[in-house]
Order: C-alpha cells, then sequence, then structure tokens
C-alpha cells in the first residue's frame, strides 16, 4: 500500500520519456540531412573552384598569347603609328599575322583591329571603316568607358550588315598601348559554343553547371540555369579575373527534397510530441501536487500563529513534522536578519566608513565612540593606514560573469584580504566603496609603532594580491597610505592611497602601490611630448618610418612622467587630431583608406582605460595596418615614385639659390604644372611651402647648433639675402632667427644683425 503511490507517480511519467526519445529520434534526422547538405555543397564548391579555374586559365593564356603575338608584334604597332596611310602591302602583312594568330586557336572566331586617329577596321580577310563596319556599336563603349573586367559578357556580333544571323561571342578587348588606349583596339571574338564545349567537357555526374557573365546572363549550361529545383541548391563562385559567376548543383534534387520533407513530418509529429508531454507532465504535476499544498498549508500556517508566540509540536516518525521544523529554523533566522537589516546596522557600517575617508575631520572623538558602540566595534583609535584593493579590467569581468558570480569573486576577493590581516595580527575594516574599490581600513593600536604597522600592511597587500592573482581569473591592485595619526588624519590618508593607486595607468595593474613620503614631483617633459605629437602626423602622412620611433618616445614619456589620465586622453585626441588632419591633404584613394580605417589606442574619456600600455599597442597596430595599405597603394602608383624622387632631388639642391621649380622641372624633362601637380597629390605639400620648411629646418639646426651668424646661415640654406630669409623665418616659425636663438638658449653671433623690416 505504502509504494502504490510511487508505482503510479513513476508510471505516469513514462509518456514523458517516449516524447523525448522521439525528439531525439528527430533531431538525429534533422541533424543527418543538415550534414549531407552542408557535405554537398562543399563539394559543390570545390568543383566550382576547379571548374572556374580551369575556365580563368584557358581565358588568360588566351591573353597571354594576344598581347605577345599581336599586342607586341611590329606590324601590329606599326600599323597603328601610320594613321591616314594608305599602304596595302603592310596592311596584308598585318593580316597575315592575324591568320597566323588565328589558326592554333579553333575557339576565335574572329579578330580585327581598331585605328582610332582614323576610325579603320582591319580584320584577317576585309578592312572597313567604323561607320560601315558592324560592330562599331561594341567599339565606341569599349573606347569610351574603360571596361570592369578584360573579357566582355556573352553579346550578338554581327560584322556585317547584310549578316542573316549574328553570332553569340565573348570579347576580349586589349587597348593601345597598353595602359592608355588612345591608339585603338584589338579584339578577339570567342565563340559561345567554345567555352560552352569546354564546360560540357568538365561536367560530372548528377551535377549541372550554369556559367553567368557579370550582366547576368547564362551562355553555358543554360538548359539549368532556370530550373528552380537546381538554383535553390546551387553553390555559386565569382571569378574575380572575369566577373562571370558559376553556378553548380545536384541534377537531381528529389532525393534531398523527399528528406527535406520527410524531416518536416517528424518536426511535426515532434512538436506535437513535446506539446502532449507538457500537458502530460503539466497535468501529473497538478495531480500530484497535493502533499505539497499540505506542507506549504503548514508553513503559512507557521507564518500566521508565530506573531502570537505559538510553536507547534514535533512528532516523532512524522516526515512533515521534520520538515515542519527545518523550515522552523530557517524562517527564525529570515526573521533574524530582516531584523538586523531593519535596523540599519550593515548600511550604516558602510556610510560611517565612507564618512571616515571622505570628511574625516568633521566626526568628533565622541560621535565616534557612540557610532562604533551601535555598530559593535572596538571605539578605540591610535592611528591607522588607509588602503585601495581595485579590481582590475572591471569592464572586462562584469562582461564576463553574472552578476551572482562578480558577487561570490567580491567575497572571496574580501575575505582573503581579512584572513591574512587575522594572520598578521592587524585588526582590518573592509567596505565596498564602489563597484569596483574595496575600501581597507587597517588600525593601529596604542602600543604600535607607525613603521609597524604600514610594513605589516604592505605585507597583507603583497600577500593578498599574489593569492588572487594565483587562485581567481583576475587580477587585483593594491595603493597604501602612510600612517595617519587619529581620525582627522583619515581622509588625508585616503587621497594618498589614491593618488598611490593612480600609479597603475603608467606602471600597470596587479601590483601593490605605496604612497610616497613627499608630494609627487610635477610631470616632466609636456614640450618635448607635445613637439614629438606635433612632428608624428606629418612624418606619417610621408610615410617615413621616423614617426614609429616617435611614437615610441611619446609613450615613455607618458609612462615616466606623473601624468594624470586627464592629461593622458588630452594628449593622445591632439594627436589623433594631428594625423586627421595631416591625411586630409592626400589623394582621394588614399585619403579614403584613412578615412575607412579605424584609429584605434585613442580613448574618448578618463574612464575607458586603466593601463597606458593598453592604448600603446592598440594605437600602434592600427597605425601599422594602415600604413601597410598606404605603401601598398604608394607602391602602385606611378606618379608616387616621380613625387619621392622630386623630394630626393629637393633634399640635395635645396640649398642652392637658384633652385626652383623650374629647375626641378627642367631636370625631369617635364613642365612646371605638371610637376607641381603630382608633388602636391602625392606629398600633401605644396612645392613652395616644402622647399620653405626644408630649408627652415636646416636653419634650425645651425641656429641651435652652431654660433654662425644669421647672413651665413641663410646663404647656406639658399637664400642670397639675409632679408627675405629673415621674412620667410618669422612668417613660419612666428619669431625671428634670433629670438629663435634666444629662446633655444644658443648665444648668439656678435655678428648677427637681422634689422626691424622683416614685413
Amino acid at each position: 500500500m505504502h509504494k502504490k503511490w510511487l508505482y503510479r507517480l513513476i508510471l505516469s511519467y513514462l509518456p514523458i520519456l517516449f516524447a523525448v526519445v522521439f525528439c531525439l529520434i528527430i533531431l538525429f534526422f534533422l541533424t543527418l540531412n543538415e550534414a549531407m547538405e552542408r557535405q554537398t555543397a562543399q563539394a559543390n564548391g570545390v568543383y566550382a573552384e576547379n571548374v572556374l579555374q580551369i575556365v580563368d586559365t584557358t581565358l588568360r593564356n588566351l591573353e597571354n598569347t594576344t598581347i605577345k603575338s599581336l599586342l607586341l608584334d611590329e606590324k601590329v604597332g606599326s600599323y597603328f603609328d601610320r594613321p591616314g596611310k594608305l599602304d596595302p602591302y603592310q596592311d596584308y602583312g598585318v593580316a597575315e599575322v592575324l591568320l597566323d594568330f588565328m589558326s592554333p586557336l579553333p575557339m576565335i572566331d574572329s579578330v580585327y583591329l581598331y585605328r582610332a586617329a582614323d576610325g579603320k577596321v582591319l580584320m584577317q580577310h576585309f578592312a572597313s571603316r567604323l561607320p560601315d563596319f558592324g560592330d562599331r556599336s561594341f567599339i565606341k563603349t569599349a573606347m569610351g568607358n574603360a571596361p570592369s573586367y578584360t573579357w566582355s559578357g556573352i553579346r550578338d556580333l554581327q560584322l556585317f550588315s547584310g549578316e542573316d544571323q549574328p553570332k553569340s561571342v565573348i570579347s576580349l578587348v586589349e587597348q593601345v598601348p597598353y595602359f592608355s588606349g588612345e591608339q585603338g583596339l584589338i579584339v578577339i571574338n570567342v565563340r559561345k559554343e567554345s567555352l560552352q564545349t569546354l564546360i560540357q567537357d568538365m561536367n560530372m555526374a548528377n551535377t549541372e553547371i550554369c556559367l553567368k557573365d557579370a550582366g547576368g546572363i547564362a551562355f553555358a549550361g543554360a538548359d539549368t540555369c532556370s530550373d528552380p529545383q537546381v538554383q535553390d541548391r546551387a553553390v555559386s563562385r565569382m571569378s574575380p579575373y572575369t566577373g562571370w559567376t558559376i553556378k553548380v548543383g545536384m541534377a537531381r534534387a528529389e532525393a534531398f527534397s523527399l528528406l527535406s520533407a520527410f524531416s518536416n513530418i517528424w518536426a511535426i509529429l515532434g512538436f506535437a510530441a513535446v506539446v502532449g508531454g507538457i500537458a502530460a507532465m503539466t497535468y501529473i504535476s497538478h495531480r500530484n501536487y497535493r502533499p505539497i499544498e499540505q506542507v506549504m498549508s503548514r508553513i503559512y500556517r507557521f507564518g500566521e500563529d508565530r506573531a502570537f508566540g505559538w510553536k507547534p509540536q514535533s512528532k516523532e516518525g512524522d516526515e512533515f513534522a521534520f520538515i515542519g521544523h527545518a523550515l522552523e529554523s530557517l524562517i527564525e533566522q529570515t526573521n533574524s536578519y530582516e531584523k538586523q537589516q531593519a535596523e540599519g546596522i550593515l548600511h550604516r557600517r558602510n556610510q560611517l566608513f565612507k564618512e571616515l575617508l571622505e570628511n574625516s575631520g568633521q566626526m568628533s572623538a565622541d560621535n565616534w565612540s557612540r557610532e562604533a558602540e551601535r555598530i559593535g566595534m572596538d571605539g578605540e583609535f591610535a592611528g591607522a593606514v588607509v588602503g585601495i584593493a581595485e579590481i582590475d579590467f572591471y569592464e572586462a569581468f562584469a562582461a564576463g560573469y553574472s552578476a551572482r558570480d562578480q558577487a561570490l569573486f567580491k567575497f572571496t576577493l574580501r575575505s582573503v584580504i581579512q584572513e591574512i590581516s587575522e594572520k598578521e595580527g592587524v585588526s582590518l575594516w573592509t567596505e565596498w566603496i564602489g563597484p569596483v574599490r574595496l575600501g581597507l581600513l587597517f588600525r593601529r593600536s596604542a602600543d604600535e609603532e607607525e613603521a609597524d604597522i604600514t610594513e605589516k600592511t604592505l605585507i597583507i597587500a603583497e600577500s593578498a594580491r599574489s593569492w588572487v592573482k594565483q587562485h581567481l581569473k583576475f587580477t587585483a591592485t593594491f595603493g597604501i597610505s602612510g600612517p595617519a595619526a587619529g581620525l582627522s588624519g583619515l581622509s588625508g590618508a585616503y587621497r594618498q592611497a589614491l593618488g598611490a593607486l593612480d600609479r597603475k595607468i603608467t606602471a600597470g595593474p596587479g601590483r601593490v602601490y605605496a604612497a610616497p613620503a613627499g608630494p609627487l614631483p610635477p610631470a616632466e617633459g609636456m614640450d618635448v611630448l607635445v613637439q614629438a605629437i606635433g612632428a608624428v602626423p606629418q612624418l606619417y602622412r610621408l610615410g617615413n618610418a621616423e614617426w614609429k620611433p616617435l611614437i615610441e618616445r611619446i609613450f615613455e614619456l607618458l609612462a615616466g612622467g606623473n601624468y594624470s589620465k586627464e592629461d593622458i586622453v588630452r594628449l593622445l585626441r591632439l594627436l589623433e587630431n594631428g594625423l586627421s588632419r595631416e591625411m586630409q591633404e592626400l589623394p582621394p584613394e588614399m585619403k579614403g583608406i584613412w578615412n575607412n580605417g579605424r584609429l584605434r589606442g585613442i580613448p574618448h574619456s578618463p574612464e575607458s582605460f586603466e593601463w597606458i600600455e593598453e592604448l600603446h599597442g592598440e594605437l600602434v597596430s592600427s597605425l601599422e595596418e594602415m600604413e601597410e595599405a598606404l605603401s601598398s597603394l604608394r607602391m602602385n602608383r606611378e606618379q608616387y615614385t616621380l613625387a619621392n624622387k622630386v623630394r630626393e632631388y629637393i633634399g640635395c639642391n635645396y640649398a642652392d639659390p637658384d633652385f626652383s621649380l623650374t629647375h626641378v622641372a627642367d631636370s625631369f624633362a617635364m613642365n612646371t604644372k605638371t610637376v607641381s601637380r603630382i608633388f602636391k597629390e602625392e606629398i600633401g605639400e605644396n612645392f613652395v611651402d616644402y622647399l620653405a620648411r626644408l630649408r627652415m629646418e636646416e636653419a634650425k639646426r645651425l641656429l641651435t647648433g652652431t654660433s654662425e651668424p644669421v647672413q651665413s646661415i641663410a646663404e647656406r640654406v639658399g637664400y642670397l639675402y639675409p632679408m627675405s630669409f629673415i621674412r620667410v623665418f618669422k612668417k613660419l616659425e612666428g619669431i625671428t632667427p634670433g629670438e629663435y636663438r634666444k629662446a633655444q638658449g644658443s648665444p648668439l653671433h656678435g655678428g648677427d644683425s637681422e634689422g626691424d623690416g622683416e614685413s
């Protein structure tokens, strides 16, 4: 009789077991179907890439043969070089070249040469003028627009107006000359049937191939391109060479369709089984809920009677009496904790802790004694050391763990510090003063020396830091103040601990930092920092590798100086603005690389970073990535090579008083406008401004490194008249050369004379 209810309960859950097994079977079939489709798609993808590679290789070989046999042929070249001259013999020689070119290539339907100077079209058997030529519209399109790809899509070719039916061809267009196409075109027309035969020869059983040109027109395997079953399961690949797209799919997709339909039926049945299982479980749970309801009824009665001081007596052997006794103990503990919370002791402890640290001078000894007694603490206070434990990289910590796990880790950190302090015999009061910081108040006894409590505090902090690093998945940084005498010194000690903790910005996280005995020295190297930050953008724009050592120097100065987070943010934002201004001087395509890139490592607020090395690595890596893209683009530009040569030439001859843009243009056999335009586009600076800046940089070096008179320096940097030099120097630097020399601490030569008429 006692097991009847148990057997009924077990048997009542059998439908749920069947539903689970049924769902597992469905899952197996669905997974099998998905795996088969995925493997088929992968195989079709590899096959499509191979077919596309063979097609591309065939067309590339044909293009290379065209370049070698026609574009580089002397007879063909002379044909384009003599427009308007009638020479039937030479035209006959060119026609023979075309015939020799076509004879070993059965794929070619026809070849013709178009000469733009006089509109003449020459084929292997005849010559024509453009207005009378049947393919004139194609020639006009090819001459008017630079084609996206070397090969056209499928098109109709009709060479003569009298032809009965146009032919379907794919055309190769080669410009003459190769890069500009000013003289004309070489057009190779390949039969559509040749490509269809090539594709058909590569076709495998149970697969269908559909080849489309860049315009989406199918011209190989066209019978299957309209089959929706094949197209839905087809794998597409696009050729970067021709822009054509190939699709490969199964010829008979009925098996997949049947399996998919079969899987859908199983999914419907599985859903029905799950719904039935849920309904059965709900019914069974309601049916077997009555004993639990009795327990809950007793809990409610206990809670109501508890207000009158009534306690139920447990009966030996009664299971519900045992449950009732356990619940009674739990409720008593809960009521006790709620009472404590109602009195606000825990909250008051935290508030009192913050008041001591932030405005301890406003609390008298009597107030402290009363508050300490209220929260259950010893009121004796001879002195203390203040510490702060901060969880490093809190944003990652909060994102990686749930709120429950975070609370557990924080509890562990607090308990570890407390336990280590007890072992060292130090009285410690800890409270969380923020979501990321734990305040530590190490209290000194009356008979303990200040040096002893400070040494013990550092030992406790180092032990806790090491334990956290070894056993937990995060690190903590500790800031420790000097000793504080009495309550009034706690706020100052708290500020010392905050200052010590701020050293994490430059020295790194996961360490213990003690406050120095005296005030921190002011940040040094600000002038050098600003100067380096101003030089980096220009060097980076010019592609000068010297920007990297300057960046390293900037971060060395930031790490070595006592800079606040606000200072670091302002300086790095200054660097970002300088880079943005300089990069706008580049040509449009190079400027686009910069605008589309993402400069990392520039903080937008002091709260967005913890350690300066976080910014260092991100900034350098992002600059290197964009520099690589810019360098690749520069290497592919002929104008950039020329501009670099001009820049090198200027660097060698800038001291020549007669040096000018005309001198450069004559040296490079170009006109001045072209040289000026190319230099401005590639270097991002006018020729005159660049020359003046180069001369002034050398002048500044001579002014600070030598005692030569200004007149001599002017001649050495390319100025015959000192007044011209002084005027340009003041325009660029804002001060005269003599004033600059004095500002740099270099004594003027006795013969210096700058005059007063620099305007």
